[in-house]
């Protein structure tokens, strides 16, 4: 058997598998409503008489097979990686009193398999995910948090601050984070932070001392436009050492940005724009990105699909040796960023991606997508998934990176339990071949308990 017919064959024993639990999370549904939830036992657990104070105990269990070859189109060792994830949380939030709370969570990242030794947000054996207090005090129009510890942070499309899901290892920042909300959809956060490094052992994850990272971001209903929603926000980040195509030095930078965003009848929309400024060393910094998700559903139509144009343009350095760094820094962005193939960063990038999802049966959803990509500047480097330049493939001629095809699908068989599976096809452009690159793909499944 070829290889490819290997990965495919793959993805298509993961699609077997979810839309076979798909039907029965059909049978599932025809059941009396009213049953009790075999997880209601572990919330709302009271520790005081008058139950002001109790505490609600959640986890997750995740067991994820991939399978890649040529990663990073084979520019990154090894040239084949058959893997096997186990990512497993256990948390207790406890609620003390009305105004009051500290959430734990702990976890464990294990890479049973895996060819060579697993990067740090793979293999994590056991540390302190998350833990932070927290206060949430009435005001005038809305309410005050304010939070201290190790936590998760996210803002809006997570193409700047994320969780980071698909790795086993999510991110957490250390530091304090301040809310003033007025409702679910309107507020104002503030945070000082450092992100977490994580690492193999047990409780040894700790603070980067060579990231500082801090910002506001607001988010608001535009007034009169009922379907029409905006974020503002500043973020700051101070990185020893960064590392660039251009070179290597301290970088202290700064994002300004805003993204518009809402649904009117079937039409949706996501646009975001940013732009950098500041210093890398003895150069100043003058970047910037502008990314557009555009959707429309035929929800009369059979699976109700919606065809999607997904754009990006962001900026690279068109001189690595001038006094001006043109490389746009993502800083903490989403994983996935354009495919579970990780192959590349939102750096020194233009890139189309129109897709299509629908809905075979309820709760199950396939989507099929082809993204081809160049560099912006054809000085700069090519950027790989930890937004590092890939060595060989700065300069030279000609910006076509290449092109990836995906398909995934994913199955919400009840409100706990989550199957999926992916397969990307990708092929290196004229710039990727110079530098030694070669075709490859990428296959993957998953199931997720959590409660």
């Amino acid at each position: 058997m070829s290889e490819a017919a290997k990965y495919i064959g793959a993805a298509l024993a993961v699609c077997c598998l979810t839309v076979g639990g798909a039907a029965r999370a059909q049978d599932s549904a025809s059941k009396s409503a009213t049953e009790k939830d075999a997880f209601d036992a572990l919330k709302n657990i009271p520790l005081s008489l008058d139950g002001s104070v109790y505490v609600d105990l959640g986890g997750q269990l995740r067991i994820r097979p991939e399978f890649s070859r040529n990663p990073v189109f084979g520019l990154a060792a090894p040239d084949r990686n058959d893997g096997l994830l186990i990512r497993s949380f256990l948390s207790a939030d406890f609620h003390l009193g009305p105004y009051a709370r500290t959430f734990i969570e702990l976890g464990s990242g294990l890479a049973p398999i895996w060819n060579g030794i697993p990067s740090a947000t793979q293999l994590d054996r056991f540390d302190l995910m998350q833990g932070y207090g927290e206060l949430m005090l009435p005001a005038d129009g809305g309410d005050v948090m304010v939070r201290a510890g190790r936590q998760e942070m996210s803002f809006g499309s997570s193409r700047l601050v994320s969780v980071r899901e698909s790795p086993n290892i999510r991110r957490a920042f250390d530091g304090v984070r301040m809310a003033w909300i007025a409702s679910p959809d309107s507020r104002v956060d503030a945070f000082l932070v450092r992100p977490v490094s994580p690492q193999s052992g047990v409780f040894d994850d700790q603070s980067d001392p060579n990231q500082a990272f801090w910002g506001v971001y607001a988010t608001s209903p535009v007034p009169g436009i009922s379907a029409l929603k905006a974020d503002l926000y500043y973020l700051g980040l101070d990185h020893d050492n960064a590392k660039f195509a251009q070179g290597v030095a301290d970088e202290h930078r700064h994002t300004v940005g805003a993204r518009l965003f809402g649904k009117a009848n079937d039409f949706d929309w996501n646009m975001e724009g940013a732009y950098q400024f500041g210093r890398f060393g003895r150069a100043d910094i003058s970047a910037w990105s502008v990314s557009a998700e555009l959707g429309y559903t035929f929800r009369n139509a059979p699976f109700s699909p919606r065809i999607g144009l997904n754009a990006d343009a962001i900026s690279g350095d068109r001189n690595l040796h001038d006094g001006t760094l043109g490389t746009f820094n993502p800083m903490f962005p989403k994983l996935p960023y354009f495919s579970e193939a990780n192959l590349f960063a939102p750096a020194n990038l233009i890139d189309i991606q129109p897709n299509l999802t629908v809905t075979p049966v309820k709760n199950v959803s396939l989507t099929i997508g082809w993204n081809p990509i160049w560099k912006e500047s054809e000085a700069d480097a090519y950027y790989g998934p930890a937004i590092t330049p890939v060595a060989a493939t700065a300069g030279g001629t000609g910006r076509y990176l290449g092109q990836q095809v995906s398909t995934t699908l994913t199955c919400k068989i009840t409100k706990h339990l989550t199957l999926g599976g992916t397969y990307v096809s990708y092929s290196p452009g004229k710039r990727i071949r110079e530098a030694g690159g070669k075709s490859g793909s990428f296959a993957a499944a998953w199931a997720t308990i959590s409660f």
